[in-house]
C-alpha cells in the first residue's frame, strides 16, 4: 500500500484467542463471525485515523502515525467486541499488541525487528487484553491508565520488553500470567518451555517467507505466498492445539478410569470405556501436536534453499498436510472429553470452580449422573447453586437460570430439577 505510514509507526496486531474451537464450534458459520470480527476492529482504526494494512484469518493488523490513537482503536475495538452481539451467545476474545518503532517498507510492505516484536506482544495477551511495549508506553503513558507487567524475553528478540497492560474501565483487567517468558527465566502461561519457542518458530517462518517476496521471480511469488499462508495456518492450528491441551485434567482422567475400572457394573463399564477413548484421543492429538511443530525444525535452512515451484509446493504440502491431522485430532478430543475432563479451580464459594474463564458448577442428575453447567457469570453460577440446594430438599423444579412451577418434565435438560407438584413458587 503506498498510503502506510512511514518513519515512526505504531503497530497494532490482533487475533482471536480459541480460534479453532470456534471454527470446530461454528463449522460454515465461522466466515460469518470472522466477516463481523473484521468490521469492527476496521471501524475502529479507521475512526483513530488508522490504517489497515494486513488481515489473515484472524489475524489482523493495523498501522497508525500516532501512537495515542493506536491505543485509542485498540480499546475502541475491545470494547465493540464486548458489546456485539455474537451468535450462540459465543464470545469472541482478541489478543492485542502495539508496539512503535521504525519499520522498513518495501513492495507496501513493513519488514524488521520493530514488526516482530509487535508480533511477540501481541502473541503473548490473552483474549480481550491490550499490551504496550515500553516504547509505547512511554509515548502515551500520561494519558492513559496502565499496569507494569514486567519484562520479558520474547522469542528472536535480543534484548527483553518491558510489556505494560492498557487499562480501561469498561474492559476486563483482571489475567492470567503473559503468554511468554519472565526476563527472569520462569516460563508463564504454558508447562512445557519448548511449546511457546515450537509455535514462535513457525510465526517466525511465515514472515520470513513474506520477506522473502519482494525480492522473489515473479514466477515462484504465488506458490511462496501460499507457503506463507499454510504457515501461518499452521502456527494458527499449534496455538488451538496448547489452548486445548493446557485446560485439560489429565490427572483427573486417569484418577477416574482407575476409579471406574474398579467398579463391575456395566454402568462402570461404560463409563471406563468412554474414559479410555478420551485417553487415546489425547495421545493422537498429542502425537499430531508434536508432528506439526516438528515441521519447525531446520525451517530457516529450508526456506533459504528453495528456488523452483516443486520444492516450495512440496514443502506446503507436508505443512497443510500436518496441519490438517491436528486439526481433526483437536475435533475428535474435543468431542470425546466430558465436562469433567477440563481442570476446574476452586472458588471462594462452595460447590463453584472456575473452568477457563467461565464458571461451573458440578451436581448429580436424578439418574444418577455426573453433570456439569457452566455459566458466563459468578451470579448465574450462584442462582444455579442456591436452586441445586433447594431442588435436593423436593420444593422446585429449576431450568436454566429461572424457577418454574409444574412438575411437567418432558424436554428438560440434565440441569432441571423436580420440585414437587403443588403448585408453589
Amino acid at each position: 500500500m503506498s498510503d502506510l505510514p512511514t518513519g515512526t509507526v505504531t503497530m497494532l496486531l490482533s487475533d482471536i484467542e480459541g480460534s479453532t474451537a470456534l471454527v470446530h464450534r461454528l463449522d460454515a458459520e465461522y466466515g460469518d463471525l470472522l466477516a463481523e470480527y473484521r468490521e469492527l476492529l476496521r471501524a475502529s482504526v479507521s475512526e483513530a485515523a488508522g490504517h489497515e494494512v494486513d488481515y489473515r484469518a484472524d489475524e489482523f493488523f493495523a498501522a497508525f502515525q500516532r501512537a495515542q490513537d493506536g491505543v485509542a482503536a485498540a480499546v475502541a475495538a475491545q470494547q465493540a467486541l464486548v458489546r456485539h452481539s455474537w451468535p450462540d451467545g459465543i464470545r469472541v476474545l482478541a489478543r492485542m499488541g502495539l508496539h512503535t518503532g521504525e519499520p522498513a517498507v518495501a513492495s507496501g510492505v513493513y519488514l524488521g525487528v520493530d514488526l516482530h516484536r509487535a508480533v511477540r506482544i501481541c502473541s503473548a495477551a490473552h483474549g480481550g487484553q491490550i499490551l504496550l511495549s515500553q516504547t509505547t508506553h512511554d509515548l502515551v503513558g500520561d494519558r492513559i491508565e496502565t499496569r507494569d507487567l514486567g519484562s520479558y524475553s520474547l522469542a528472536g528478540i535480543v534484548q527483553p520488553e518491558r510489556i505494560f497492560q492498557l487499562l480501561d474501565p469498561q474492559l476486563r483487567d483482571d489475567f492470567p500470567p503473559l503468554r511468554a517468558e519472565s526476563a527472569s527465566g520462569r516460563a508463564f502461561g504454558r508447562k512445557s518451555p519448548h511449546t511457546p519457542k515450537e509455535r514462535q518458530t513457525l510465526a517466525e517462518a511465515a514472515w520470513q517467507v513474506r520477506r522473502m517476496l519482494p525480492e522473489t521471480a515473479a514466477l515462484l511469488q504465488r506458490p511462496l505466498a501460499e507457503l506463507g499462508a499454510a504457515l501461518f495456518t499452521g502456527d494458527r492450528a499449534l496455538r488451538g492445539v496448547d489452548d486445548f491441551l493446557e485446560r485439560v485434567d489429565d490427572r483427573g482422567i486417569a484418577r477416574r478410569l482407575v476409579d471406574q475400572r474398579k467398579l463391575m457394573t456395566p454402568r462402570a463399564q461404560r463409563r471406563a470405556q468412554a474414559l479410555e477413548k478420551q485417553v487415546s484421543c489425547l495421545e493422537r492429538l498429542r502425537d499430531r501436536r508434536k508432528a506439526l511443530a516438528g515441521t519447525a525444525v531446520g525451517l530457516e535452512r529450508k526456506l533459504g534453499s528453495l528456488h523452483d515451484e516443486e520444492s516450495i509446493d512440496s514443502l506446503r504440502g507436508r505443512i497443510v498436510e500436518v496441519t490438517e491431522e491436528a486439526d481433526g485430532a483437536l475435533d475428535q478430543a474435543a468431542r470425546a472429553l466430558d465436562p469433567f475432563s477440563y481442570k476446574l479451580a476452586r472458588t471462594r464459594h462452595r460447590g463453584i470452580y472456575r473452568s477457563g474463564r467461565r464458571y461451573a458448577v458440578p451436581f448429580v442428575d436424578e439418574a444418577g449422573n455426573e453433570q456439569l453447567r457452566e455459566f458466563e457469570t459468578l451470579l448465574e453460577a450462584r442462582d444455579f447453586r442456591y436452586a441445586l440446594r433447594i431442588a435436593e430438599k423436593g420444593q422446585r423444579l429449576y431450568s436454566g437460570a429461572t424457577f418454574i412451577a409444574g412438575g411437567q418434565r418432558g424436554g428438560r435438560d440434565a440441569g432441571d430439577y423436580t420440585r414437587g407438584d403443588d403448585g408453589r413458587r
